[in-house]
């Protein structure tokens, strides 16, 4: 082998430029994740899923695959630093998504107090149609809930806490706008009556089996 036998490889704030650890005898072969867990000793708070290690302040984050001797660097090698934030696993990140419509809906189709006029409270409407809604939409995230338990299988990558708060902020309040509406006393069946019923549960039962057939094959 032509180069070195060790690399050493200097790591600075990509803010602020400013030299967090130096890092002496890395083996050639290591990849960026073992250099993240190199600095995750330096520094216990930044554990490795919350770090982006750069080439360049302004370049993309390298891949956690990508092995140090095959980058465009000498023997000592200069990373660039940026805390990613909290983060969390996938599995975490649709379970959080999917549990909150699931009972979101759930609070206002049994209409719990405080959402609509009191004497509605714990009553539910006569209306077959909203008993329908409800079955669909809890069918639906019960069968995403299980493919992200059972069906899914997910590698060490993460999301930050911001986006999930953002995204879950928009599936728990759309679950809600549609909930208040179906479930409302005032809410009056479809124009159409059973056939717009009818046609619209069809094609929701023919599309949830067509993906659960495409995951399946």
């Amino acid at each position: 082998m032509s180069r070195a036998t060790f690399f050493e490889v200097e790591v600075l704030d990509a803010k602020t430029r400013k030299q967090l650890c130096f890092l002496d005898k890395v083996e050639p072969y290591s990849t960026i994740a073992d250099i993240k867990s190199l600095v995750h000793k330096s520094y216990p708070q930044w554990y490795p899923a919350r770090q982006a290690l750069k080439l360049d302040p302004k370049a993309k984050a390298l891949r956690d695959e990508e092995v140090l001797q095959s980058l465009p660097v000498g023997t000592t090698a200069t990373m660039y630093f940026r805390d990613l934030g909290p983060q969390l696993g996938w599995t975490m990140v649709f379970l959080a998504e999917y549990m909150g419509p699931l009972f979101t809906y759930l609070m206002f189709y049994f209409r719990l107090p405080f959402i609509y006029p009191h004497r509605y409270a714990f009553t539910s409407s006569p209306l077959t149609v909203t008993t329908l809604a409800c079955a669909c939409h809890t069918g639906h995230y019960m069968k995403r809930l299980v493919e992200t338990i059972f069906v899914h299988r997910f590698s060490h990558g993460t999301m930050p806490l911001r986006t999930i708060i953002r995204n879950c902020v928009y599936y728990w309040g759309f679950s809600a706008w549609l909930a208040y509406y179906i479930n409302h006393p005032l809410y009056t069946p479809p124009y159409y009556g059973d056939l717009q019923i009818n046609s619209a549960c069809a094609l929701f039962v023919d599309f949830g089996a067509y993906i659960i057939f495409k995951m399946v094959g």
